[in-house]
């Protein structure tokens, strides 16, 4: 058994997660896993999560952004940007746009264009390999996902 890191009193076991924040790990503010598996402190319920659930769980909340059809947040933005794993230059080259633009979409300093939106998503779409989204987001006046607000509730990640 693995001792607690945060306690160093309780042993870690496996377990279900019923209701657990991981908006710090992702930089979206309120984001609930549910259902996850995971070690939890028999003394202090501390949560540690493998990384293949947390991957997941990012894969799932990019594909709830990339759905949704409303204007896109600024830490929306940047989380999507984050997810292609790319740098500010990277993105705005790869859209045409300079990376003060796209510095001020993530800032709230400007809008983000609804072709911009778009090519964001798409582009985001591609990177997680899902074909059927990406022609979903491209398809104009296709039936559009409900808008996910924070806190973002992500269920039954593996």
């Amino acid at each position: 058994m693995i001792q607690c890191s945060k306690c160093g009193k309780g042993k870690m076991r496996k377990g279900k997660i019923a209701n657990h924040n991981i908006g710090a790990l992702v930089g979206l503010g309120s984001v609930f896993l549910t259902k996850a598996p995971a070690l939890v402190c028999s003394a202090c319920s501390h949560v540690m999560l493998e990384g293949t659930v947390l991957d997941h769980a990012m894969q799932q909340l990019a594909r709830m952004i990339v759905e949704q059809a409303e204007e896109l947040r600024p830490e929306e933005v940047r989380y999507l940007r984050e997810t292609l794993g790319m740098t500010q230059v990277e993105l705005a080259e790869r859209l045409g746009i300079s990376r003060v633009t796209l510095a001020r979409w993530e800032t709230a300093c400007a809008p983000l264009a609804r072709p911009s939106s778009l090519a964001l998503r798409s582009i985001v779409a591609w990177y997680l390999n899902d074909a059927k989204l990406a022609r979903q987001v491209a398809s104009p006046g296709a039936a559009a996902a409900e808008r996910h607000s924070p806190p973002y509730r992500l269920g039954h990640v593996a």
